[in-house]
């Protein structure tokens, strides 16, 4: 069944849900990124660094990634349902990923 996901489309939201806690590969928690609050975002990836950068656009998560590759900004629409988190990327009209949300 799919689980119902709730928007997170104010700072507030996002702050309370995503900041702070590891999000997580569902299938391999060794991958895992944590969004900071003061804009930076930092984790493991298949063993490498992960670092990036973060804003809040419009009800948009923006990030842009530095390491272990860097990766051109990219505006997201989250979601959250129990203990998952979905992103979709290029404002919702991209590729859905789904995370695991960690403590």
């Amino acid at each position: 069944a799919d689980q119902d996901y709730e928007p997170v489309n104010e700072l507030e939201s996002f702050a309370a849900h995503l900041i702070g806690p590891k999000i997580m590969d569902p299938e391999d928690s060794a991958n895992y990124f944590v969004i900071l609050p003061d804009g930076a975002i930092e984790g493991t990836w298949y063993g490498n660094t992960l670092t990036g950068t973060w804003r809040w656009e419009d009800g948009y998560f923006c990030r842009a990634l530095t390491a272990p590759r860097p990766a051109p900004e990219d505006c997201q629409e989250w979601s959250v349902a129990n203990d998952r988190a979905k992103l979709v990327r290029n404002r919702g009209a991209g590729d859905a990923t789904i995370y695991a949300l960690g403590e």
